[in-house]
């Protein structure tokens, strides 16, 4: 038991070196506690099985609850394993340049919740189990998930609960250039038709959605034509809206509401705020890939 414990300890490890995470951080994994605890480990491995991933999150979170305030133990878990879900994509033939553009999921979360906290923090373990089960794979310069469209979600037309899709999500260090767009969209169709039910056990996916803050109608009106943003904009047909969603604050604004304080270092933002200030509201919209 001892030796198995180190082996994946050594392996969380070498697979942190090799997503070029921080050197606090792997300090962080290293030390974790979690390489004492063989049940924990035994329940992160259902983080790279789809029918128990969400399951094993919340099973962790609770184990964890109250002793782990930046979440490095559950990081540490989660890296152990994502070693795991490395083995399953190679045995399916799944090229390895995939798994570790996917996996660099968790060097994007670590550094977005630093700007948020001032400090190297895992609270993404919420979503990073898709990535884990074989769900969620970076394709280029974005991500798909596949999924079944629920019903308490609106649908897109000819679209109904149950229905195989693809959702598109935007990493925040995504290219929003044509070229790059392009590649990414051509890639995933493709890509989840190759490995058959293994990635898609509903069947193949029959369109691309994209829920985002990006595709707000309020926002479109603030670009500039030519914007990144924009052009991922265009590539979509709204469905729906909700005006209501937050979420942008996240993005836009490292978390920040009001009455706090927004920042205003870009065009955008100060944009933004001064459309917020008039009344104005952001909030979401639903699209299909055009």
């Amino acid at each position: 038991m001892a030796e198995q414990k180190q082996k994946e300890q050594i392996q969380a490890l070498a697979l942190a070196e090799e997503l070029g995470l921080p050197a606090p951080v792997r300090q962080a994994v290293a030390a974790a506690p979690v390489w004492r605890r063989p049940d924990w480990l035994a329940t992160a491995q259902g983080l790279t099985n789809p029918s128990r991933a969400a399951a094993a999150w919340r099973q962790l979170e609770a184990a964890l609850a109250g002793d782990d305030p930046d979440g490095m133990a559950l990081f540490a878990l989660y890296l152990a394993a994502a070693c795991t879900a490395r083995e399953i994509n190679d045995a399916r033939g799944i090229p390895d340049d995939v798994f570790l553009a996917t996996m660099g999921c968790f060097g994007r979360f670590l550094q977005e919740a630093r700007v948020r906290c001032g400090r190297f923090c895992f609270d993404r373990a919420f979503w990073a189990w898709r990535q884990l089960s074989g769900q969620l794979f970076r394709l280029g310069t974005l991500e798909f998930e596949y999924r079944l469209l629920q019903p308490d979600e609106p649908a897109p037309p000819q679209g109904q609960a149950g229905t195989p899709v693809l959702s598109v999500h935007i990493p925040s260090d995504a290219v929003l250039t044509e070229a790059v767009l392009a590649d990414s969209y051509a890639r995933a169709l493709p890509f989840f038709a190759q490995y058959g039910a293994a990635l898609a056990p509903a069947g193949a996916p029959q369109t691309l959605l994209c829920h985002s803050w990006l595709l707000s109608p309020g926002l479109y009106e603030l670009l500039a034509a030519g914007s990144g943003i924009r052009r991922f904009a265009d590539g979509y047909r709204l469905y729906a809206s909700d005006p209501d969603d937050s979420s942008f604050y996240e993005w836009l604004f490292a978390g920040r509401q009001p009455p706090q304080p927004l920042p205003q270092t870009t065009s955008l933002q100060r944009a933004v705020c001064a459309y917020l200030q008039a009344g104005g509201r952001i909030g979401s919209g639903y699209g299909i890939k055009l």
